[in-house]
């Protein structure tokens, strides 16, 4: 968001932010501002480091059992630092996962172990029945019994490869780059130098004239990582890159520079591909693989500043990967669908907590809207133009100058009133509360953090003080959970005042930003609770914070789901937060670069994730803003957002046939809720992601491996955005099945865009054109796209998508409206979906309706109706209100039929001609 924008100039030595007009609007990305390998010199060790020096490899000594038998135990050594082992600890773990955990024995500073990311028992519970140990040729194999996923452990060098089934998935140290920097006391023999020879930054490192002191001295830890038979690798969010990662070294490398995980508010992202390796505001350490037998993945866990290789190897994809602290935590995931791997993760991590059904709505917001009057004209104005949404936004300007939790009362005077006011009609309001809090004693939220030390500290033990939007500022320290406690209860009405259980909340600037930090952000050498150095847990920092903010919801809220949207986020902070790309641009490039990006985030864990529609920067014309939001109302976060400095852009100030345009592509958004709010559950409940790759869904297609310009929404819809200006048809490829699977047939999706069509007109336009027209799977098509039908979209033959087709103002305004049921029949002339609907934001269960029937209609080959509309569960759910059913791939039926006796109604059904639609009503 604008929190990027951090304008500086140094005058005697002292930071002045300057805001003034048009002058973030003439920024653009500052590369200077930003470290690269050359500017890091554990970067620089480990990329130099070849393998090739015999004092620097690492044997394994005999595996055997550990205690209790669950897991397998063996130290690693070197002659450079023999009296130095490391402790090596192998799980075959439950669900069929293999966990590899490297620790050093005796260490003189106790290295940082991840907390709180993995969550249950599934990290430590072994496989049941126990794993077995063999030892043959020297070379241990621990096998995880049906699950047929193995690890090879070669002693001499020290070499890992795991197999699923025999077939090797991924490869540890093959090439021999394990490099460990153990603690030493800087006065010990060998302290000052590297193995490389590049002894520079070893025990202090200056960048920008910032100097980071390290007093414990290097550390950082490394190996390499293959993965045999994969073309492709994907995962490392956050960047603005495609979605399978280029080379960053070697052939086809756009530049010559690792992917990089390290938190960092970046103004004005490049999406360029030399720009690939460039961090943005989160870190998730996951790696996936996938071809057409197998997919893997790959978790390090480890939130320090992290770096990355990729390069083509002789089989696969080579990758080498290499942190500044903490220590080696491996989790390896193998199955045979991505879909299985994604439930592993998921399993580690946590899955997407189930939000509110009002957040899955539209949301708009700006930089800032300025009072009381402003938001009730916005809010008037989308009900005169009929233009459904459900929450507005508001920045940092409504506060007391930025500080956070109050509200300026001659902006706004009533600002209870004013939520219950937009609760009134179904909707919200969402605050800005960032992690910096005002250095001012008269701020209580301040005053009373500083009197309990809450505050992160500098190396000598001082609160730390930098600059931030209210000049100097403190940040909390998350990582304690006193503090976490303590934030959560400011969240309460009597110390929020003003705030009402209507308010939700936006935590942002929280990588942190730090506005005369190094990479405007927070210096390594400062101190969290436990003494831990900043460096250990970078990339944790705004984890830690909405696990506060989410806490504070319950506290609120106990009987509601919480919201927060987050700029910041780490693995496992789907269980807390939706996460938005940040600070993007109006331009057609960034348009088109939000679908791999989302993609990247969906498929590391963070499936509540968005781009900012129009672009934050600068002022989108009628046409690129039109294509945004036909684009984003089929993404699973739904916002529109505007820097301070951009003319208003709400949609009825592009001109009545633009507004029309947009109007029709929000209303698509509501038209399809009860299909995505399913969609939201099977993340909750399985860790599916909503938004996905085409290869997630048709996994032995490979022609879509490198695609990234689609996606599927959930396992039924297909949306091709458009990226382009000038733009009325677009080339769509549609997937295949496996070979010997039956053919796909996929069918244009017209639930959406109505408009303000009547009834009689929407359905003539269904019993026209394209409607009932179907493509093969493995094919390209030229679909419409003009600036009227919008976005393709094409729907899977064998689905069901229940939608709600009535223009409402909010999603609380559609909760008693009827189903249409949206059948695209497969080959074998069946369809099976979910169902929806339900209470909208109860806490528990996660469901509210969700565990709805999945839905099942069979037996439409040589008929044209409907002859077997079942439930397929044993739930007690109400009825299932529908009051149309669509249905497309029917063949005509033939005179002779006779009615079908399990329809029950012994009242005949039309037989309609071909590719039309049935149109039943269930009353």
């Amino acid at each position: 968001s604008h929190q990027g924008s951090t304008l500086k100039m140094r005058v005697g030595g002292l930071l002045l932010l300057l805001l003034a007009v048009a002058a973030p609007l003439a920024s653009a990305f500052k590369a200077h501002e930003f470290r690269y390998c050359q500017d890091t010199s554990f970067c620089r060790r480990h990329r130099k480091f070849d393998g090739s020096k015999s004092e620097a490899t690492y044997h394994l000594d005999t595996l055997k059992h550990g205690e209790g038998g669950a897991s397998f135990v063996g130290k690693l050594s070197n002659e450079m630092d023999k009296d130095r082992s490391l402790s090596l600890t192998v799980t075959a773990l439950a669900d069929g996962m293999i966990r590899l955990h490297i620790n050093e024995e005796g260490s003189l500073h106790k290295r940082y172990e991840v907390q709180d990311v993995l969550v249950g028992d599934t990290a430590t519970k072994p496989f049941s029945p126990k794993p077995t140990l063999t030892i043959q040729d020297g070379v241990a194999t621990v096998t995880a019994g049906d699950r047929a996923i193995a690890i090879d452990l070669a002693p001499k060098p020290f070499k890992a490869v795991v197999t699923l089934k025999g077939v090797p998935v991924v490869a540890l140290n093959s090439r021999n780059l394990m490099k460990w920097e153990t603690y030493k006391d800087k006065g010990a023999a060998g302290a000052l130098e590297d193995v490389t020879g590049d002894n520079d930054g070893l025990w202090e490192e200056s960048f920008s004239g910032h100097r980071d002191s390290r007093p414990k001295g290097p550390a950082s830890v490394g190996m390499d990582i293959s993965w045999p038979g994969f073309k492709h690798v994907y995962g490392l969010s956050e960047r603005a890159s495609s979605f399978s990662l280029a080379n960053s070294k070697g052939t086809g490398a756009a530049r010559d520079e690792p992917y990089r995980l390290y938190n960092l508010d970046v103004f004005e992202y490049d999406v360029t591909p030399d720009r690939a390796h460039q961090p943005l505001y989160g870190a998730v350490p996951l790696m996936l693989s996938h071809s057409a037998k197998h997919s893997a993945g790959l978790l390090w866990l480890n939130a320090a500043e992290t770096m990355i290789d990729v390069e083509d190897g002789t089989d696969g994809k080579d990758t080498h990967w290499f942190s500044e602290s903490g220590l080696i935590d491996i989790f390896i995931m193998a199955a045979e669908t991505p879909a299985e791997v994604q439930g592993q993760f998921a399993l580690l991590v946590g899955t997407q907590f189930m939000p509110p059904l009002f957040s899955l709505g539209y949301h708009q917001c700006r930089w800032n809207y300025k009072d009381e009057q402003d938001v009730k004209g916005v809010d008037a104005k989308f009900d005169e133009h009929d233009i459904p949404y459900d929450v507005i936004w508001l920045d940092i300007e409504h506060t007391i100058g930025k500080r956070y939790m109050t509200w300026d009362r001659h902006l706004f005077p009533d600002p209870e009133g004013m939520q219950e006011d937009l609760a009134s009609r179904g909707r919200k309001m969402v605050t800005i509360v960032d992690p910096h809090l005002k250095a001012d004693q008269g701020y209580p939220v301040y005053a009373e953090a500083k009197k309990l030390g809450y505050f992160v500290r500098t190396a000598d033990g001082g609160d730390f003080e930098g600059h931030c939007w209210p000049g100097g500022s403190s940040w909390l320290d998350y990582l304690s959970p006193q503090v976490r406690d303590y934030w959560a209860s400011r969240f309460k009405t009597e110390n929020y005042v003003g705030s009402t259980t209507q308010l939700y909340t936006w935590n942002d600037m929280n990588e942190p930003s730090v506005f005369n930090g190094p990479e405007i952000t927070m210096q390594k050498d400062l101190k969290h609770a436990g003494d831990v150095e900043h460096r250990d847990i970078h990339n944790q920092y705004g984890f830690y914070m909405t696990m506060a903010t989410y806490a504070g919801h319950n506290v609120l809220r106990p009987e509601r789901r919480p919201f927060i949207l987050s700029r910041a986020f780490y693995a496992g902070s789907q269980r807390y937060v939706a996460v938005w790309t940040g600070d993007n641009m109006a331009k057609w490039e960034h348009l088109a670069a939000a679908t791999p990006m989302l993609l990247q985030l969906s498929m590391t864990g963070i499936q509540f994730c968005g781009a900012d529609v129009g672009g934050f920067f600068y002022n989108p014309d009628a046409e690129l803003m039109v294509r945004w939001y036909q684009a984003a109302a089929y993404t699973p976060f739904f916002r529109g957002h505007a820097h301070i400095d951009t003319a208003r852009r709400e949609p009825w100030l592009f001109g009545e046939e633009a507004m029309g345009r947009i109007r029709g592509a929000i209303r698509s958004r509501y038209t399809v809720m009860p299909y995505l709010y399913t969609q939201f559950h099977r993340a909750h409940t399985l860790g599916t992601p909503i938004m996905r790759p085409l290869w997630f869904d048709f996994p032995a297609d490979e022609s879509t491996y490198a695609m990234d310009d689609a996606w599927m929404l959930g396992p039924a819809l297909l949306v091709k955005p458009v990226t382009k200006s000038g733009v009325t048809t677009t080339s769509v490829y549609l997937p295949t099945g496996a070979p010997g699977t039956p053919p796909l047939k996929w069918y244009p999706f017209k639930g959406s865009n109505a408009g303000k069509a009547g009834l009689f007109k929407k359905l003539w336009g269904h019993l026209q054109g394209t409607g009932g027209s179907q493509h093969a799977g493995g094919s390209t098509v030229n679909a419409e796209s003009s600036m009227d039908s919008g976005a393709p979209v094409f729907q899977r033959g064998g689905t069901i998508v229940p939608t709600r087709e009535r223009a409402r103002r909010s999603t609380a305004a559609m909760m008693e409206d009827p189903f249409t049921l949206h059948v695209a029949l497969s080959g074998g002339g069946g369809a099976e979906g979910g169902g929806g609907g339900g209470r909208p934001g109860r806490s528990g269960g996660g469901g509210g309706g969700c565990s709805r029937p999945r839905l099942v209609v069979s037996s439409l080959v040589g008929s044209s109706h409907v002859s077997r509309l079942g439930h397929r569960n044993n739930h007690r759910d109400p009825p299932l209100l529908s009051h149309e059913v669509v249905v497309v791939g029917a063949h005509p039926r033939p005179a002779h039929q006779e009615q079908d006796e399990t329809r029950g109604g012994g009242h005949d059904e039309p037989a309609l001609p071909a590719h039309t639609r049935s149109l039943l009503n269930h009353t």
